[in-house]
């Protein structure tokens, strides 16, 4: 019995081939089963003697089977492969546009299935004669109906596919907007690294110029290491990150180009030991301390201190570049980062890197003054500053 009344399940799509021998056994079985009974049904409400003829009569009985077979087949055909592959159809559409295509459409289904059977069982020798009448025009109207519905699914599986390539097209275009903001934005920070190169190397230059005269020796040691500067600067041109331990390296070998020059005046602090695994943009770090050095050690006699200091934050990692400075000799902040300078430059950089519109903070304070940017979180062991 539950093999017989499987073929009520509701599928999502109408029957496989591997499926259809199976089917048809299962409706054959169900109509020949059930058919005698709906035909002492129909028969008892004009003769309830005749009914239980059917049941007495061996060629009665077998009739009344194969005209339930007429029906059962009439009705899956029409209303359960139908519906299968209406389901396949109309999948994705909310409730309120498939419901009522359902209920037409099984309407009409079975309105049709009820009168094609009941044509094909009339013209079989089962002594069984129904007179339909408008049976044409009843045909006629179900087709037409029908066909009606096939043109309101078919609009609506246009107009869904359409959606879906609209769809397609404006996630290709975001997609290709993404690469080109991407594509842009690099290009856009290796153009202002090209700017912080020859700046870098011009400044370093005038260093060691002004080493000539006093100390001829420690300016052929500062050529000479010139070089290992440059190919770092090389390196981050072709590369969009660098390691916060090599940009902290590169500072320590640009400041023992400025200590030749300063000697005592200068006092710099620089972390040591195991530091972030975080990753900045190549030459940020170093324009800082440059800063610090010609704008805030320089100008006074006694010289000052530049302290680069790593620490913890709530964005990750905050990178700070803290020096000495003259409180009346400070610049106003639209002097600091006027365009083609090297803070703007570095705040420009910094905003592609980070995605902040301010990433890089200024702080102040009783003979001192403090730049820092927020790196990316990583974990790591924090480094310990030391005096060198």
């Amino acid at each position: 019995m539950r093999w017989v009344l499987s073929v009520f399940r509701i599928r999502r799509g109408p029957p496989t081939l591997r499926e259809l021998p199976s089917l048809f056994a299962k409706i054959a079985v169900f109509g020949a089963v059930t058919g005698p009974f709906w035909a002492a049904f129909f028969t008892s409400l004009d003769n309830p003697a005749g009914a239980l003829h059917i049941f007495t009569d061996p060629v009665s009985l077998m009739w009344a089977s194969l005209t339930g077979i007429v029906f059962s087949f009439s009705f899956f055909i029409l209303c359960g492969v139908g519906n299968g592959y209406l389901r396949r159809i109309l999948n994705g559409y909310p409730p309120s546009i498939w419901r009522p295509i359902y209920i037409i459409y099984n309407t009409v289904a079975a309105s049709l299935a009820c009168a094609i059977s009941l044509g094909i069982v009339t013209h079989l020798p089962t002594g069984v004669h129904v007179e339909i009448p408008f049976f044409w025009r009843i045909v006629l109207i179900d087709g037409a109906i029908g066909a009606v519905l096939a043109l309101v699914i078919g609009a609506f599986v246009r107009l869904k596919l359409q959606v879906e390539e609209s769809q397609t097209k404006l996630r290709e275009q975001e997609l290709a907007v993404r690469e080109l903001a991407v594509a842009a934005s690099q290009a856009q920070a290796r153009a202002l690294q090209s700017q912080i190169n020859p700046h870098f190397f011009f400044n370093t230059l005038n260093t060691i110029s002004a080493l000539v005269e006093d100390d001829p020796i420690a300016a052929r040691e500062m050529i000479g290491r010139l070089s290992d500067l440059f190919r770092y600067t090389l390196g981050c041109t072709h590369s969009d990150a660098v390691t916060l331990g090599e940009e902290v390296q590169f500072v320590r070998d640009y400041l023992s180009i400025e200590r030749a020059r300063f000697r005592k005046r200068l006092r710099v602090e620089l972390p040591e030991g195991s530091l972030p695994a975080v990753r900045i943009p190549g030459l940020v770090l170093q324009p800082l301390v440059e800063n610090a050095i010609k704008h805030g050690i320089a100008p006074l006699i006694d010289g000052g201190s530049v302290q680069v200091n790593v620490r913890e934050s709530s964005a990750g990692f905050r990178v700070s570049v803290r020096n000495t400075a003259d409180d009346h000799a400070l610049p106003e902040l639209a002097a600091m980062f006027r365009p083609g300078h090297a803070l703007e430059n570095v705040r420009a950089r910094l905003r592609i890197f980070t995605g902040e519109a301010e990433p890089l903070r200024i702080e102040r304070g009783a003979g001192w003054v403090e730049f820092s940017f927020d790196a990316p979180l990583s974990t790591s062991v924090l480094a310990t500053p030391v005096t060198v």
